[in-house]
Formats: structure tokens, sequence, C-alpha cells
């Protein structure tokens, strides 16, 4: 479990097939310092245990169907990537419940500079929205952000300087795959809603949205 909140870019030094999986080597300092064997990071918003490390490098093995389901496959040697520690008991949770369960790739459509920082747009596919909320939340490549505006296909996120300086999206472009994950509490109110057959409409009527 994670709270979108970045710790470290890393630096990727090796991706590397292994028959059934692949292993990532990605350099780092801070978040080498504080894990072991074992423990789970964060790599661009996907849940890995860290399979090896050093003073400053962990190694990871990640399966194929996450390789696949991810923008981890478009790692190469020098790509960077948002690293985040597993949220402990007693932590702070600054941003949100992340899972690191990535529920896929979606691209950048464009970004512009803002009086207060900057706005990303991200394509979205034609279901996508029914899991975001004006206002609530969802992790861009691990980075815990609030939604600010939907339109037709789109996603608008604000970020302020000091995330987009101490994140790895500073060095996304337009077209480029980001990792996307909707909030959890989001998905289990649709599946309840869904199952139980509430629609849209009996939820604005009975006051529930």
């Amino acid at each position: 479990m994670f709270t979108g909140i970045v710790k470290e870019i890393g630096k990727v030094r090796k991706v590397a097939s292994r028959g059934d999986f692949y292993r990532l080597e990605v350099g780092c300092g801070e978040v080498s310092r504080e894990v072991d064997t074992g423990d789970s990071v964060a790599v661009n918003g996907v849940c890995l245990s860290v399979v090896g490390a050093g003073p400053s490098f962990l190694a990871f093995d990640v399966v194929k169907n996450t390789y696949r389901r991810t923008n981890l496959k478009r790692l190469k040697t020098g790509s960077r990537v948002n690293l985040e520690n597993a949220l402990k008991a007693g932590d702070d949770i600054s941003g949100h419940i992340v899972t690191g369960h990535v529920d896929g790739e979606r691209a950048i459509s464009s970004s512009r500079k803002t009086t207060g920082g900057l706005a990303l747009d991200i394509k979205l596919l034609p279901d996508d929205s029914r899991y975001l909320v004006d206002k609530g939340s969802v992790a861009i490549d691990g980075v815990s952000l609030t939604v600010g505006e939907l339109f037709p296909g789109i996603l608008r996120v604000f970020i302020i300087p000091h995330t987009w300086e101490n994140t790895s999206l500073k060095f996304r472009r337009p077209g480029a795959p980001v990792n996307l994950e909707f909030d959890a509490m989001g998905k289990y109110a649709r599946k309840d809603t869904s199952e139980a057959g509430l629609d849209r409409t009996t939820l604005m009527r009975n006051g529930f949205i």
C-alpha cells in the first residue's frame, strides 16, 4: 500500500529478459537505504518486490503480465521513474491510498503552464470516466493527484511546481504513456452500485451523487 507521494526519482540502470520475467534495476539513493529484500516499492506506481539491493540501486523481477499492462515495458537504460516506499503502520497519509495495481496505460494529450503550475491532460478510454469524480483522487505514474476537470475523453489534473520538479512527470511529453490507477474506493463503489442494479438516475434521485 502506498500514498502517491513520490520519495525519489530513480534512473533505470538495466532492463533484461529472464525467460518468464524481466529483471529491472533502478539506480537510487534514498529509497535503497530504507528497504530490504522482499519489501515492496512502487515504481511508476507499480507495486514491485525488491529482489536485490545495494547502496545505490534496487533490483526487481517483473512478471510478464505486469510488464505488458504498464509502461514498465517502455523503460530503457537512462529512463526516469518515480519511486515510493510502501506505507508502514503509523505513517502519515499525505496523498491517498494507492494500491500499486495499475489499471492501465493512458497517453498524455497535452501539458501547459498555468499561473499556479502546470495543467496536464490525459486521454481516457470510454469507460474510464465512471471511476473518476470531480475533485476525487487519481494516481498518475504513482503520483497522487486531484481530478481537476473532466471533459469527454480527457482527464485534466493541475500540478504544483514542487510536484512537477520532484517527480518523473517533468520528463513526460505529449504522447507519452503514463500508468493510471483509479481511486480504489471509487472502483468498489462502482462495483457495489452496479451489482445492486442502481443506475446514475436512481443514485441522483436518492441524493447519493
